[in-house]
């Protein structure tokens, strides 16, 4: 349609030119002494016409004459990039394929253009890292931190493939060098985390997970288990210091302090220390909060105060709770802190009844040993040597 068109514009004006040069009579005089030319307008016209056309492509003939090497040389550099691009494409694909020394060298040659250099470097600094060619890796590494461009990425690089290599040390420096310079996002926490928690750094590891429960980005059973893995192991450094436990424990938030887990380390720590009633506090208080077993038998085993007070608490969780395995155990346990042997015996015979444990047949074989019974403390020991968990 558009042909058909174009083509209708040039007829009706190739017949209106037709037109204007019939009836145009003129003629145009020109004196170049001694000489005079007579011409018909229509032909002058005609001549300036061609002259004009002739000239301009002309120049355009020079203008292009002129530009052909630079023109040679944008088309070698297009060249040039399309196989730069082609084989930086080629080293991915050979990356995550697995051929580790073909992506290495492809990458290599997409370094030819600036602008893939960076990116080249990082493939190929992941493909010697994979070869286990530590030196050229972090050759690789280098060149990528020279582009300003791949700088961040560098240095996150540096940071997952230290952690790989369990060097913790490199990849701490290499995350906060990416924290001093702003870049805090999801990734760079998650790494520092790994970072952190490989080093033994769990104040960092504690202050890295507050920073990404914010974000929602880990499953909150990961976040617990790591949190009680750093606290109990902050409370471990602090052993038999009590100004630094307390020190310790009033730096963490309510979540931590409330831990299972942690109080129970935190309990044990303190009555270590010397200091059996902000033990006993920890422990009642987290008990009435959250009957966990864990924190029964350490209350239990808390020697540093007198059995009979711990005794009386214990009934009344008892009578709380009913006749549990794990309150029957701890009651069976004080009593025999507090020589009371047939209370015990009781105790201890219900736990077993309600729930055959290993540490239930410690109790009976230590209060058998207790009240001069070696046979069955004997029976009690090979009965829990040969117990196994449910589903072993």
């Amino acid at each position: 349609m558009r042909a058909i068109v174009w083509s209708l514009l040039l007829v009706v004006a190739a017949v209106g030119l037709a037109l204007l040069m019939r009836v145009n009579h003129g003629n145009l005089v020109l004196f170049w002494p001694p000489y005079r030319v007579d011409v018909s307008v229509n032909l002058a016209l005609v001549v300036l016409a061609g002259g004009f056309v002739t000239l301009h492509l002309l120049l355009i003939g020079i203008g292009k004459a002129l530009d052909l090497p630079s023109r040679v040389r944008r088309y070698r550099e297009e060249r040039a990039r399309a196989a730069a691009v082609a084989a930086l494409g080629d080293a991915l694909l050979a990356l995550f394929e697995g051929r580790f020394g073909r992506a290495e060298r492809l990458a290599q040659q997409a370094r030819a253009d600036a602008g893939l250099a960076g990116a080249a470097a990082l493939i190929a600094a992941r493909a010697a890292h994979r070869m286990r060619e530590a030196e050229r890796r972090d050759r690789w590494l280098v060149v990528a931190e020279e582009d300003r461009g791949a700088l961040h990425a560098a240095l996150m690089s540096t940071a997952e493939l230290a952690l790989e290599d369990q060097d913790p040390a490199r990849a701490i420096a290499g995350v906060e060098r990416l924290h001093s310079r702003g870049m805090r996002h999801i990734h760079a926490l998650r790494v520092a985390l790994r970072a952190y928690e490989q080093a033994g750094q769990w104040r960092e590891v504690l202050n890295t997970l507050r920073q990404l429960e914010k974000r929602d980005v880990l499953h909150p059973a990961a976040i617990r288990g790591l949190r009680v893995r750093a606290c109990r192991a902050l409370i471990a450094a602090r052993a038999g210091d009590r100004a630094g436990l307390q020190a310790q424990w009033g730096e963490w938030r309510a979540s931590e302090q409330e831990l299972a887990e942690v109080v129970e380390a935190a309990a044990s720590a303190f009555a270590g220390a010397g200091d059996a009633p902000f033990a006993r506090r920890l422990l009642e208080t987290a008990l009435a909060r959250e009957f966990a077993p864990r924190l029964l038998h350490a209350y239990a085993a808390l020697d540093g105060v007198p059995a009979l007070e711990r005794l009386q608490l214990a009934e009344r969780w008892r009578e709380q709770h009913g006749d549990d395995p794990d309150v029957n155990l701890a009651l069976g346990r004080l009593c025999m802190a507090g020589s009371l042997w047939g209370k015990a015996a009781d105790y201890l015979g219900r736990s077993l009844a309600a729930r055959e444990d290993r540490a239930v047949h410690l109790a009976l074989a230590e209060l058998a040993e207790r009240v001069g019974d070696p046979v069955q403390a004997a029976g009690h020991y090979r009965a829990g040597a040969r117990w196994r968990p449910a589903g072993d």
